[in-house]
């Protein structure tokens, strides 16, 4: 399929593409001017990284410029920026990019969007606030996908000689953590893998990131979910002092998901358990090649980079049980779906408020546990620091991203498309987008 083709020859059946591959009913796709070049880039969250690399590659594949004169979809680059328009993304974490949002450099080239995975914050939204954009700008969904419970230890079998896989629910994740389990053969694990005949008697390496991270948001959201009455949301809550508790004894305060770096939220409370420093590592690739390489260690990542990489992944426990039994599975699409479903949200993911709770924990049998959105930012208006192409290739390739783009042909293997229910919602926020004050797709 070549969209830009579609699209030149008529508007009307871009339309009825549209509707036909999403359901969404987004009407044309806006035309760009013919001599549009420049950047169109963004920075932010790594979970979603793989899945926006592989959008670049595709859409500009699809939309390579023909030299031709006449307005359309066809003028985009793999690198050369003096020719027509690049998409790039740069990364470093959600806390970057949130940054990045309100930084020196926003609403310029190097800075049209931001990818984060984290819900805002009061702070974050105040100072975003504090600047010219104000209170113009949108967050919308871009995709979802599964956090992976990555592991690597060596020569792990069954009962029955073959490999084995490691099964973990949220109290024996926690545990791990705060580092009152230690020891991959410790009693808590072993209740969970009655069929493994050799958890070792080895330390475990417990690994987080070292950045603000989204990732992170998410899987804080799960252990302060999954983790029992007892534990106090993991640590979770707005009485636990980051860097300084030494043990989960306060009342549990309102639910409070962190893009904190484990290793410094969690710091104090290891050291008081005797348990060594979490290692930190800076985004989700530079975790996975780590686990890799290391036996004995643990983390988490966006199940794409549990593929990319080939590192084993527990099977985790789902909330709901089967006949009282505890039911563990790992990150698919099909369970990925039945948490989406299942999940209980009290708003559209689009702009969502500060009290926002990722679809983690999801009731179900099939609903894997640790699942969560990634958003993208932008700005409602674009001065003359970028030009009307940049911003029209930029929402060009946003509306194909929640049209196209969510079909299973363009989709990097560990994500999912966002429910869609939600794309209208998204798609109409880019008609909020205007350069130098006039509307770009009315």
């Amino acid at each position: 399929m070549n969209l830009a083709k579609s699209i030149r020859v008529s508007i009307t059946a871009a339309l009825v593409l549209a509707i036909g591959i999403s359901g969404v009913a987004n009407g044309a796709a806006p035309t760009i001017d013919p001599n549009a070049v420049g950047k169109i880039e963004g920075s932010g969250a790594t979970f979603p990284w793989n899945q926006y690399k592989d959008w670049f590659t595709s859409f500009t594949d699809e939309n390579a410029d023909t030299a031709g004169t006449v307005a359309s979809l066809a003028q985009f680059h793999t690198s050369n920026s003096t020719s027509g328009l690049v998409l790039g993304y740069s990364g470093g974490g959600s806390s970057t990019g949130i940054s990045n949002f309100f930084g020196a450099n926003r609403r310029t080239a190097t800075q049209m969007f931001s990818g984060t995975d984290a819900v805002l914050t009061s702070t974050q939204r105040a100072s975003i606030a504090a600047t010219d954009i104000g209170t113009k700008y949108s967050v919308i969904p871009a995709i979802t996908g599964p956090l992976a419970i990555v592991y690597r230890i060596d020569g792990l079998k069954t009962t029955g000689g073959a490999k084995a896989t490691l099964r973990l629910d949220g109290n024996t994740i926690c545990g791990i953590y705060l580092g009152t389990i230690k020891k991959w053969n410790d009693t808590a694990i072993k209740a969970l893998n009655p069929s493994v005949a050799n958890l070792p008697n080895a330390t475990i390496n417990v690994v987080g990131r070292s950045d603000g991270s989204g990732t992170t948001f998410v899987f804080t959201s799960y252990l302060g979910k999954a983790a029992t009455t007892a534990q106090k949301n993991c640590g979770m809550h707005s009485n636990f002092t980051s860097s300084t508790e030494a043990n989960l004894d306060d009342a549990a305060g309102t639910f409070t998901p962190v893009q904190t770096s484990p290793g410094t939220y969690f710091a104090a409370i290891r050291t008081a358990n005797g348990a060594a420093a979490i290692t930190g590592k800076s985004g989700n690739g530079g975790i996975a090649p780590y686990v890799k390489a290391t036996n004995y260690s643990i983390s988490y990542v966006e199940s794409s980079y549990a593929s990319k990489y080939n590192i084993s992944t527990a099977a985790v426990a789902a909330q709901s049980k089967r006949s009282g039994a505890k039911v563990y599975l790992q990150p698919t699409t099909a369970t990925v779906a039945a948490a989406l479903a299942a999940a209980a949200t009290v708003e559209d993911p689009t702009n969502p408020s500060t009290a926002f709770v990722q679809p983690v924990y999801a009731t179900g049998v099939n609903s894997y546990p640790i699942v969560g959105y990634s958003w993208l930012m932008f700005y409602h208006d674009y001065p003359s620091t970028v030009t009307l192409g940049q911003v029209q290739g930029m929402i060009a390739f946003l509306n194909w991203a929640l049209t196209d783009g969510q079909s299973s042909m363009y989709l990097y293997k560990g994500y999912s498309p966002t429910p869609q229910s939600t794309r209208a919602a998204a798609i109409a926020e880019l008609h909020k987008i205007t350069h130098n004050g006039v509307v770009v797709w009315p």
